[in-house]
């Protein structure tokens, strides 16, 4: 019987197995196993259902008896159940890693579907979460599926799809709920840097025209900061006075009112002279800023459009809520696929449904209403934030109506 060292060297070649070999003589027998190979449960359910499943009220329940995320000094083989409705993107996220490597480890086809018994893979994994939790909820009046969702941070087509016997919620009545105990909390409200008494910028650069017919008058070059990472040196990253000033003021605030530590990454914003900005439609004004979505720890930053499940999702309102406060946003664009995922991070936070809508409408479009988040199609990896003209521009003019 070869060893596994060696088994795993005839199965997928010598050349990239040397390391591999290296780590597999670390392990006594099969690779080491994630968190969520089993099934782990509080330690003091309040009650259990008939099938032993803990009832839980609240996910602090679950988050007070779970075992903290390990991050190795070296990366670590582990091998991972699949839950259900799990996706292999969120399973990349969990543990750091690219989707793509998780089907080179595993030797699965990204062209076919995911075989639907194979419920192991391994993974190379960068940080190691606690396991997924399977619970039992007991419905209460005046529950809804979205409340119950965001309860417990789960995405609501998951919850129905996990209890898709109960169409209706009659109070009295348990579901079921696998819950992500090792989600990354990256937002710690009051525990960012403190606020500068001023925000300066060098230069009066005004606006002139529209955003997708327009130039730019002594455009001002966004300085460097700690608050944020320009993508570029600097060739498409001028702006307006006006609109400097308020993006940074926004970083600021946004760093200081969620503590987030992560890279918020500003892409384009307009040429020095302003024109046409290829391949953009807009940015020709210096008012129009792209920004990265932020993403989950651990999740490689050299992807430009990250998949949904790699996006912090938590962040991310919190980043178009700090923009909306400077109240000189016109506009912030983002791709009608991703408002689902924007709308249920906002409810998990607790944000109001009425709040919401003012920001963004989902599932449904009121025609009397004004959100600042609107669809463009294509921005997926990124927001793209309209500001106003400022009040010494007089030559700046809106929107162009079509």
């Amino acid at each position: 019987m070869p060893s596994t060292s060696a088994a795993l060297l005839l199965v997928l070649g010598l050349p990239p197995l040397l390391e591999h070999a290296k780590l597999l003589a670390q392990w006594d027998g099969d690779p080491p196993v994630a968190a969520d190979a089993d099934a782990s449960t509080p330690s003091e359910p309040v009650a259990a259902s008939d099938d032993g499943l803990p009832i839980v009220t609240s996910l602090d329940e679950i988050l007070a008896s779970a075992p903290a995320t390990v991050v190795p000094a070296r990366r670590t083989w582990v091998r991972h159940r699949i839950r259900p409705r799990e996706r292999l993107t969120q399973i990349a996220a969990r543990y750091g890693v690219r989707t793509e490597k998780i089907f080179k480890w595993n030797r699965l086809d990204p062209n076919k579907p995911f075989p639907k018994r194979r419920r192991r893979i391994r993974i190379h994994a960068r940080r190691i979460p606690p396991p997924r939790v399977a619970v039992r909820y007991v419905v209460v009046e005046g529950d809804e599926w979205g409340d119950i969702a965001a309860k417990f941070r789960v995405e609501n087509p998951d919850l129905r799809a996990w209890n898709w016997q109960r169409r209706s919620l009659a109070p009295g009545r348990e579901l079921l709920l696998w819950v992500d105990p090792g989600a990354p909390q990256t937002l710690h409200p009051n525990k960012g840097p403190a606020l500068s008494d001023t925000i300066e910028v060098l230069g009066n650069g005004q606006s002139k025209g529209y955003p997708d017919r327009g130039r730019l008058i002594d455009g001002v070059m966004l300085p460097d900061s700690d608050l944020y990472t320009k993508r570029t040196s600097g060739s498409g990253l001028y702006g307006s006075a006006h609109t400097i000033w308020l993006l940074r003021t926004a970083l600021a605030n946004f760093r200081h009112d969620t503590g987030f530590e992560g890279e918020v990454v500003v892409g384009a914003i307009s040429r020095r002279k302003g024109g046409r900005f290829s391949p953009h439609l807009s940015h020709q004004s210096g008012r129009d800023v792209d920004v990265r979505l932020p993403r989950l720890p651990g999740v490689p930053l050299s992807t430009i459009d990250p998949n949904p499940d790699e996006v912090d999702w938590h962040a991310t309102w919190a980043l178009i809520v700090a923009l909306a406060d400077t109240g000189e946003v016109g506009r912030i664009f983002l791709d009608v696929e991703l408002h689902r995922r924007l709308h249920e991070a906002a409810r998990q936070l607790g944000v109001s449904r009425e709040e919401i809508r003012e920001i963004l409408q989902w599932p449904t479009w009121n025609q009397r209403g004004n959100p600042i988040v609107r669809h463009s199609r294509g921005h997926t990896g990124h927001i793209h934030v309209r500001f106003r003209c400022g009040p010494d521009e007089p030559k700046c003019k809106a929107r162009r109506r079509r």
